[in-house]
């Protein structure tokens, strides 16, 4: 009984389904047909290729082991001049805003050290200019300040030492920082309702009020979806409740801008590597050349380096600024034709069913 069982499999294909267009597979043992071996020449007979090839195939390539003495060399961030269309969308929103305001208020934060820095600043418009070039010496200072096409706002500067306790400010540039300086000095010294021009940095982003995220775990969630008097039920999952969450996401509010908007400002924010926008850039830019020529020339203590940035920031004369916001002007101006070319560039839709004789023969 075994043994006709046996003649009748080997009439049919081999058990794994490859076909033998040669005719080489004959009577298969049961010990080929079980066996790893066996199957390596079932394949090398079905296929017409070597054993060895075979066996080849199938053993994985070995990897390298990492070497601790290989460097590599830091990614650098992608060009941004073919954006995605999300930000493109952003782009145009925020030239439009900005195009159509006439009363504008740029604020942004940079940085000094107490003996300068003789390469180049943070705020241009390079991709290494975000990381810390040679050069740096001292201690850092955080500097914040605003103006517009007018100067500097009055009493609005703040500057003061990452390694000190300065008018009650310490520590590196945060929210609270940054909220205690917009409180107290920019929007008391304001003198017209302005639209604030400032980027995305995280501590100009803080929520109201915090959504859901996959970071958050199910109790948090729960203690959202119940304050926000959603309905959900108990043996549900976390993935489950992030669903219902983002089915009700509230729109987002920054402090920063309700802030503001309580005392009659508004505020537009600028898209991602959008700091042309911004007029201040370029007076950080100028003020720091004089104050890099210049520092050292009566010594490096603290009392010092506020004199000469302060010397360096009355050298961004109001038609210093007015030049330096008409510029900004002229090229928010360019990118608004530019945007405004393509938004009316008629869409142009193809038919890919059409048949080419058609074509031909119109």
């Amino acid at each position: 009984m075994n043994k006709k069982r046996h003649k009748t499999q080997s009439n049919c294909k081999p058990a794994c389904g490859l076909h033998n267009p040669r005719g080489l597979v004959s009577e298969i043992s049961v010990h080929e047909l079980v066996g790893v071996y066996g199957l390596h020449k079932r394949v090398a007979d079905a296929l017409g290729i070597s054993l060895r090839t075979v066996c080849s195939i199938k053993t994985p390539p070995k990897i390298p082991e990492a070497s601790t003495n290989i460097k590599y060399k830091p990614r650098l961030k992608s060009k941004t001049d073919d954006l995605p269309e999300g930000h493109k969308v952003e782009v145009r929103n925020v030239i439009y805003n900005m195009y159509a305001e006439n009363s504008w208020s740029f604020l942004d934060e940079t940085w000094i050290f107490a003996k300068g820095n003789k390469t180049k600043s943070w705020q241009d418009e390079s991709k290494k200019s975000v990381r810390k070039p040679e050069g740096y010496e001292g201690k850092r200072f955080i500097v914040l300040h605003a103006g517009s096409n007018k100067g500097f706002v009055d009493n609005a500067g703040l500057i003061y030492s990452t390694k000190s306790k300065l008018a009650d400010y310490h520590g590196d540039m945060n929210a609270d920082i940054f909220m205690k300086w917009l409180e107290e000095k920019l929007i008391p010294n304001l003198k017209e309702p302005s639209l604030i021009i400032m980027d995305n940095t995280s501590y100009h982003s803080i929520q109201v009020e915090r959504q859901p995220t996959t970071s958050w775990n199910k109790p948090q969630i729960i203690e959202w979806l119940e304050k926000s008097n959603i309905t959900y039920t108990k043996d549900m999952f976390k993935t489950q409740l992030l669903n219902i969450a983002k089915q009700n996401q509230k729109p987002t509010r920054y402090k920063v801008d309700e802030c503001l908007q309580r005392n009659g400002h508004e505020v537009l924010r600028l898209p991602p590597y959008h700091c042309q926008f911004n007029a201040i850039e370029m007076i950080w830019a100028n003020a720091k050349i004089f104050y890099n020529a210049h520092i050292g020339e009566d010594g490096y203590g603290d009392d010092k380096v506020l004199a000469m940035w302060e010397k360096s920031l009355q050298k961004c004369t109001p038609e210093v600024w007015l030049g330096v916001v008409k510029h900004t002007e002229k090229v928010i101006e360019e990118w608004y034709n530019r945007e405004h070319i393509l938004d009316n560039i008629p869409q142009i839709i193809i038919n890919v069913n059409d048949d080419e004789g058609d074509l031909d023969s119109e």
